[in-house]
């Protein structure tokens, strides 16, 4: 038995051993696979540049360079996946960046970044003056050249494969199918082929390791691969395209797969690598799962501070209008939960009925899951929102130090703070522990066990109609309408994926007021009239992506309250924003073409962001707040008289 059990041990060793070395060997392939796709990648822009010359010297026709041009995306998605993994800032700022002036993030003035590379010779060859446009093609092809050749990759290793195909479906899925990423030529299922094709191929040199870990996985994974390929070859159409199945069916099943497949590996995770926070959770299996994204990254606060006696005390901070120098407001005033935590007015009331503000009140349901906030984009987390409507003379009309005086009136106050923050009573109130309380609170206000979630997570066998037609408006909403390239899912705002660490503005051209016969554009400037160092003339009139999740009971829409109901709001992005309505704005983002949604795709649109409600637990408000040791304050009432 001891001989039988000593075989059976060397023989495990020899095969792990062989494993070992079948896993440098399939690395080092993958490697020289990786560095052949770059150099096809440079050698593929030099050759459409010089596609780009013939067709000045009419030797080329402008089909024969569309074409060419589809061959240079291919060069360039058959190395993505690696790029983007290890370089993706350099591929964001030189090779496939959104096409729209940015501003250097970080740097002290207003330094504006030009885009460069595909996705504006997207747009300038599908553009209808495109034949026009080709000395600005040979600027952009130059330049990436330029990049290109300086650019050294860097060392890859099996941690990487499943760490960069796992990012690179949530690109395909966010970026790539709904046509962010192509937005001229709407190639992204070509690209999404592309990709794919690279992916099986890399992993397949890593199948023996996986198979040794675990046989039905890996039969699973490449199962998961192959049906991808073949639905990416037989449904090519980008407006007929079911992104619903193709996530149920493909993206999350595999996404789910090669993380069992990395944890089996026991390769080092992205945490260990890195002890950096991320926006998304990598440990999460599905794109939809309510544990997709870190909430914690977003909130700025300490992780021992965020517990549930410091939530408690945040919600009754929230509902309590001592917070504001009448006592008659509270945050709920305006972000009431029985309204989904808005006010459904138009433009919300101002301190002492002193008229309105200049915007609405955003639902804050969801709300953390950004890294800016207002409409404007001025306040960089909670705390700094918090500032923003403390000192506002319109909202609260206060100051800090005269809310800690009264708080420090409490006893009952001055217990919630000392277990929260684990504090003597003398020390536990202050600024920051009150920011941080109410920030704790507002985190916790997620609602993402929506219908719609239920059928991304547990995808029926069939359908109902009802369920049908909730499909039929995300297929719409991820693809022909462009809605999924400015409210990226799995949130549906403006957090840009695959890493959600920026949040988006948009130039719209909403009106003052849509039912006047002539429109006329508001006077807000919105993210251009805010932050100094924003002030540049495409933020003019950019306001917040906000979510779409909750839409149906968070009314009116948009920053001003313009449209009551989401009929309009479609009806307006289907007639092309403002251009569609007589204004014109230089730095329009939407789309000015009509989307050509019929009546019955604009309805199954909005069952679709119907059924991204839920609101489920979190209407509960406290049923009494802290008695203070003044008797003219112990009048004040739950979420404030106004």
């Amino acid at each position: 038995m001891n001989k039988l059990y000593t075989i059976t041990s060397l023989f495990i060793i020899i095969i792990s051993i062989s494993a070992f070395k079948n896993s440098d060997s399939s690395i080092e392939i993958i490697k020289k696979n990786d560095m052949k796709r770059f150099e096809n990648f440079k050698t593929s822009v030099n050759e459409f540049n010089g596609k780009v010359s013939k067709f000045e010297q009419k030797t080329l026709s402008f089909e024969a360079l569309k074409s060419s041009y589809f061959s240079l995306r291919k060069s360039y998605k058959s190395w993505e996946y690696l790029a983007e993994h290890y370089n993706a800032i350099f591929i964001k700022e030189n090779i496939n960046g959104a096409p729209l002036p940015k501003l250097e993030q970080n740097s002290f003035g207003a330094n504006v970044l030009e885009p460069k590379g595909l996705q504006v010779l997207d747009e300038l060859l599908f553009d209808d003056s495109a034949e026009h446009l080709t000395k600005e093609m040979h600027i952009q092809l130059d330049y990436m050249t330029k990049q290109l050749n300086q650019l050294t990759l860097p060392e890859i290793y099996s941690r990487d494969i499943f760490i960069a195909a796992r990012i690179e479906l949530i690109r395909i899925a966010t970026l790539g199918l709904t046509g962010f990423d192509t937005p001229g030529s709407g190639n992204g299922i070509q690209d999404a082929l592309s990709v794919f094709e690279t992916m099986q191929s890399d992993l397949s040199l890593l199948q023996p390791e996986i198979e040794l870990k675990n046989k039905l996985l890996s039969d699973s994974i490449f199962e998961t691969l192959n049906k991808g390929i073949n639905y990416l070859k037989q449904n090519n159409n980008f407006e007929t395209f079911n992104r619903y199945a193709f996530l149920t069916q493909v993206i999350n099943p595999l996404y789910g797969q090669l993380l069992k497949a990395h944890l089996a590996s026991e390769l080092e995770l992205p945490s260990e690598i890195n002890n950096k926070p991320q926006a998304f959770n990598y440990l999460s299996n599905n794109l939809f799962a309510s544990d997709f994204l870190n909430s914690d990254y977003y909130i700025n606060v300490p992780k021992k501070f965020i517990n549930d006696n410091a939530k408690t005390l945040g919600q009754l901070l929230f509902f309590d209008p001592i917070l504001s120098a009448n006592n008659q407001r509270s945050c709920a005033s305006c972000h009431n939960p029985e309204k989904g935590f808005t006010d459904h007015l138009a433009k919300s009331l101002a301190y002492n009925y002193e008229g309105h503000l200049n915007r609405n009140s955003p639902t804050l349901i969801n709300c953390i899951y950004s890294d800016r906030y207002f409409h404007d984009l001025r306040a960089h987390d909670l705390t700094d929102q918090m500032e923003h409507v403390i000192t506002n003379g319109s909202e609260f009309n206060t100051n800090w130090n005269d809310i800690l005086d009264k708080i420090n009136q409490s006893s009952e106050y001055k217990t919630l703070y000392s277990k929260a923050f684990q504090l003597d009573t003398n020390h536990a109130i202050s600024i920051q522990n009150t920011q941080f309380a109410m920030s704790v609170y507002v985190s916790s206000i997620i609602g993402l066990n929506s219908k719609f979630d239920q059928l991304m997570l547990n995808t029926p066998n069939k359908l109902s109609q009802s369920e049908n037609t909730i499909v039929e408006g995300f297929n719409l909403f991820m693809g022909k309408a462009a809605c999924g390239t400015c409210h990226f899912a799995p949130i549906f705002n403006g957090n840009v994926p695959p890493f959600y660490s920026e949040s988006e503005s948009e130039v719209l051209g909403v009106s003052e007021n849509p039912h006047q016969k002539k429109q006329v554009l508001g006077k807000d400037k919105g993210r251009g009239g805010a932050l100094l160092k924003e002030q540049v003339p495409f933020y003019d009139y950019s306001f917040k992506t906000p979510t779409v999740r909750n839409i149906i009971i968070s009314k009116p829409y948009m920053h001003n309250g313009a449209y009551q109901t989401l009929d309009e709001v479609m009806n307006f992005y289907n007639n092309g924003g403002g251009a569609g309505v007589g204004i014109q704005l230089e730095y329009q983002t939407l789309g000015t073409d009509k989307l050509e949604l019929t009546k019955k795709e604009i309805k199954q649109i909005i069952a679709f962001m119907e059924s991204l409600t839920d609101s489920a637990n979190l209407t509960s408000k406290p049923s009494r707040l802290p008695k203070i040791n003044n008797s003219k304050l112990n009048d004040r009432k739950v979420g404030g008289e106004y």
